[in-house]
């Protein structure tokens, strides 16, 4: 065992025991995600209904706040999507198809600059990019540039 571990530097139980803690933290991002997703709805009927009463204006305002979570919630429930995607391997980051609809995703959810895009995708600032780039010179998405702000937006007529 130790002749192993000097010659190619990795210890295979120690990749055993690992391969079991990605088993572990998997099944618990999908029960997390799974559980997210059941909140998440249960808040827009309850926001379906705030909508409909909101005539009044102490409610206007518990209405404000609620949107306000639900935009927390979305977010958080991107970022664990983006986590899963992470999880997942390599095999599934080199498909750049899955970067492509991953992005383009999320910029419909409102992740539009490139700082909101860099926090929620799983892989590097190049390649990010390098999709943002593709997806532009195929016409599905529009740089705009406002002074130094750049924002994406999705193309009209696309999705």
């Amino acid at each position: 065992m130790g002749f192993r571990r000097w010659i190619i530097g990795i210890d295979p139980d120690e990749v055993k025991a690992l391969e079991s803690k990605v088993e572990i933290l998997e099944a618990e991002l999908k029960a997390l995600k799974e559980d997210n997703i059941k909140v998440h709805d249960e808040l827009r009927e309850v926001l379906k209904v705030l909508n409909e009463k909101a005539d009044k204006v102490d409610i206007q305002d518990l209405r404000l706040r609620f949107n306000s979570f639900m935009k927390t919630l979305d977010s958080l429930i991107m970022k664990i999507e983006s986590l899963e995607i992470g999880l997942q391997g390599d095999h599934l980051l080199a498909d750049d198809e899955a970067k492509k609809e991953l992005i383009l995703r999320l910029i419909r959810e409102g992740y539009n600059t490139p700082k909101e895009l860099k926090t929620m995708v799983p892989f590097g600032n190049k390649k990010l990019y390098e999709v943002l780039k593709k997806l532009e010179r195929e016409g599905l998405i529009k740089k705009l540039k406002k002074r130094r702000k750049v924002v994406f937006v999705i193309e009209e007529g696309t999705y």
